[in-house]
């Protein structure tokens, strides 16, 4: 199996960049509750020409502690997954140009496939369905 894997879990795909995790190994990730989420964001990889350079961009994901420890990464971005823009993605590549913005506890209330679900499908600068709306809704699942 490829380290990138699609997966059918409650009629929503998933793209799980975390090795080779299949079957009842990524029912169990997508259905594990998360113990706290942080909010972390990067400076922008590969900016197009037009992007001036006094621009400063970012690109956001929300790092998630799982209740048995384990760390994952889930963001948003164009053509991340197939059915899904919104990846969970094993923090073995993330780089160390990553800083935590906020961090919230969630006791394991919510699970990764929540996030995923919280994060959306489509990705759209224009209707402001990007990387750091989804880690936005990500972290504020569950505020009244």
């Amino acid at each position: 199996m490829t380290s990138l894997t699609m997966w059918l879990l409650l009629g929503t795909f998933v793209a799980v960049n975390c090795g080779d995790l299949s079957g009842s190994a990524l029912t169990r990730l997508y259905n594990t509750g998360v113990q706290f989420a942080e909010w972390v964001t990067r400076p922008k990889q590969l900016m197009p020409s037009w992007v001036p350079e006094w621009c400063v961009t970012t690109h956001s994901g929300v790092l998630v502690t799982l209740v048995d420890g384990q760390k994952f990464l889930i963001h948003k971005g164009p053509g991340f997954g197939v059915a899904s823009e919104t990846v969970v993605t094993d923090i073995a590549h993330m780089s160390d140009r990553w800083e935590v913005k906020e961090t919230r506890y969630f006791a394991g209330t919510k699970t990764v496939g929540d996030f995923v679900q919280t994060g959306g499908e489509n990705y759209s600068i224009l209707k402001g369905q990007h990387c750091h709306t989804a880690a936005k809704d990500m972290m504020n699942q569950g505020k009244k």
